[in-house]
């Protein structure tokens, strides 16, 4: 069984300032899109349009996040990003003992420790579900071959 997920990188953690980002490009493209079209002579072309494009590229840039892998359940290997620590962290599958949820973590039990899954960080709610049901499937597949 093979699950994949994909987050933008610390997107709650950046939300406010990300909105802020948004609004702020959004006027700044409105304002030179609007001063070309009025302004529209040979010459000012030739300084707004590329000004406009480069606008559009930066805009484009910082918007753009990079994305990075929240979860990855492949060949028996529960594999989860700490979102305290920042690192990926593996959890054999076969040494799941139990599954308990709280409002918007998982929590995946081990013999040796608890493992918290922030399922804040996946804004669609189907997907928080379909990740909890994914652990829960492969878990139990595990439990049943062994």
């Amino acid at each position: 069984m093979t699950y994949h997920h994909n987050i933008t990188q610390y997107r709650s953690l950046r939300n406010t300032r990300l909105w802020t980002e948004r609004i702020f490009l959004s006027l700044l493209i409105l304002s030179t899109s609007a001063i070309a079209w009025y302004n529209s002579t040979a010459l000012n072309l030739y300084y707004a349009l590329p000004g406009l494009v480069f606008i559009i590229v930066i805009a484009m840039l910082v918007i753009r996040r990079r994305r990075i892998s929240f979860i990855d359940i492949t060949d028996g290997t529960l594999s989860y990003l700490d979102t305290d620590k920042g690192e990926m962290v593996s959890v054999p599958v076969h040494d799941i003992t139990h599954i308990s949820t709280r409002f918007c973590q998982l929590n995946v039990h081990t013999s040796e420790c608890i493992h918290t899954l922030n399922l804040d960080m996946v804004r669609n709610e189907k997907t928080r579900w379909e990740i909890k049901e994914m652990i829960r499937q492969s878990a139990r597949q595990a439990r049943a071959v062994a």
